[in-house]
């Protein structure tokens, strides 16, 4: 499924938060607007679907890992490369920690705060919608509010048919590192992705093309070659 160029990422992140301020108008809703209990059928996202947006470009999480992800789980890493260390009980074989990148830092510095206001930062709450008990729903929901957000910003289908989803968050981020993470070896990213070289060889670096990389195409490492 397809990811999102720059563009299209910071289109999510304005539209997310323009619907979470949306005004809720009157309705009857009936079982067929339920998840798990919840409502989803309305116009309104959670607050927290913007910020969900971003920490999943930049910690390359997968869906899945939403339901466990919690406060225990978080650490932050000031070095000389701020990041967050995440470690989340795995959905996959894979048992590496995650690395993210810095601009997670702030995006959970902020979900935090929001949270503390509301008494959800116990080291056993979710990260989103912890008031859901059932995980599964939680997901179910998290999902339904990022497909209002695709049909807003008519980006459901990518310009090469894809269907995108939840999904296409963490394909944009290992894009975006394969694009602008100036030489970054496959085998660090495929590792902290939690996920193999020839799986980024052949799905998410599947839809680059050499021009996209025109930059690394030209560099030179010294000299100059006429």
């Amino acid at each position: 499924m397809g990811g999102f160029t720059v563009k299209e990422y910071l289109a999510l992140l304005r539209t997310a938060k323009h619907l979470a301020q949306a005004q809720e108008p009157v309705q009857i809703f009936t079982h067929r607007d339920r998840a798990g209990g919840i409502y989803k059928r309305t116009p309104r996202v959670p607050p927290e679907m913007a910020w969900l947006i971003g920490f999943m470009v930049n910690s390359f999480l997968r869906p899945s890992d939403l339901k466990y992800i919690q406060h225990k789980h978080v650490e932050i890493i000031r070095t000389n490369h701020v990041h967050l260390r995440l470690t989340i009980l795995e959905t996959k074989r894979y048992r590496t920690q995650i690395v993210t990148l810095r601009p997670a830092v702030r995006i959970y510095q902020n979900l935090y705060n929001f949270r503390k206001a509301k008494d959800f930062i116990g080291s056993e709450d979710y990260l989103f919608l912890p008031h859901i008990d059932d995980r599964d729903a939680a997901v179910v929901l998290l999902s339904s509010n990022f497909n209002k957000v695709l049909h807003a910003t008519n980006l459901e289908i990518s310009k090469l048919g894809q269907t995108r989803s939840l999904y296409s968050l963490r394909h944009t981020g290992i894009m975006f590192r394969l694009l602008y993470g100036k030489g970054i070896d496959l085998l660090t990213l495929a590792r902290n992705a939690r996920t193999s070289v020839k799986m980024i060889e052949d799905f998410y670096a599947s839809n680059l093309t050499f021009e996209m990389n025109i930059g690394l195409l030209q560099s030179r490492r010294g000299g100059t070659v006429r």
